[in-house]
């Protein structure tokens, strides 16, 4: 599984663990890394390989290549409804009934007449 790029991307990584302990990939070092180990996935390597060929953790591998979140506008926009009135809940049972507005003690004695 060693290629040239391989070994290049090791001894970076290597240099990294030595000099700086508790260390952050770079952006530029990590795209790099995200690059080698998708071609070698298409190839069909396992995590297992890619992390002991290059010292990188497979748990770390996999959470670069998974797909990244785009990210959202600031704002949103939202509908603001009414709140319920004070002292009203929403009963909802196991078989997806679904009361809405009662007041609490109504919704006590309907618990009490389902058990």
């Amino acid at each position: 599984m060693q290629d040239r790029e391989g070994r290049e991307l090791r001894r970076r990584v290597a240099r990294l663990q030595r000099d700086r302990p508790g260390f952050r990939f770079s952006a530029a070092l990590r795209a790099e890394i995200t690059a080698w180990v998708a071609k070698q996935r298409e190839r069909g390597a396992w995590w297992r390989e890619l992390s002991s060929a290059i010292g990188v953790s497979e748990q770390t591998l996999k959470r670069w290549a998974a797909p990244r979140a785009t990210a959202s506008p600031a704002l949103l926009p939202v509908e603001v409804i009414d709140a319920p009135p004070a002292g009203t809940v929403t009963l909802v049972s196991p078989t997806g009934l679904r009361i809405e507005g009662i007041a609490i003690a109504d919704a006590i004695a309907i618990l009490r007449g389902l058990a």
